[in-house]
């Protein structure tokens, strides 16, 4: 599953290297990093990554296999990037296969229920949150979560206008 890393704020030096900048702490784990998706007019595209090198806590260099020139790097400047790696997982420890058990918190909702299975359709992590007899499916994405405390076993969530149906009854 992908999540966002940051965006590629500038372009460094003539060789195609760029300047990712990021709002979450950027750890150390993503100088061996493999691929990053570029989100190229709206579609995420898969980059080779040459090298990654932090600079700060919340910006590296990165040089993409396949840019090779400034003027190629220029064209990325203002794209999101997406990595396959959990923030949560960084943080905590903890990934969506230890989740069951957790209760789901929306932001609007309260109380969704408990996760009681993690069911993964060809890359779609979807959580099967059960509340008493009631199933709910929620399908995992990078902007939905917003917080864990693995403590607690509590997952907060912010899902979109709309998506637990029509609340209007």
């Amino acid at each position: 599953m992908l999540h966002p890393l940051g965006r590629i704020a500038k372009t460094h030096g003539y060789n195609g290297t760029v300047v990712l900048v990021s709002e979450q702490v950027l750890d150390d784990d993503l100088e061996s990093l493999e691929e990053v998706f570029v989100v190229i007019d709206g579609l995420q595209v898969p980059f080779p990554v040459e090298e990654l090198t932090l600079q700060t806590d919340t910006s590296a260099h990165l040089k993409l296999e396949l840019v090779g020139n400034q003027n190629e790097a220029l064209e990325l400047v203002g794209c999101e990037l997406y990595a396959e790696v959990i923030p949560c997982e960084r943080e905590t420890g903890t990934g969506p296969e230890q989740w069951i058990g957790f209760t789901v918190n929306d932001a609007v909702h309260g109380k969704i229920g408990v996760i009681r299975e993690i069911k993964d359709y060809k890359g779609n992590i979807v959580l099967q949150v059960m509340d008493g007899d009631q199933e709910t499916l929620i399908s995992l994405y990078p902007e939905l979560v917003t917080g864990l405390d693995s403590d607690a076993k509590i997952l907060y969530i912010a899902a979109p206008d709309g998506y637990f149906g029509n609340t209007d009854d």
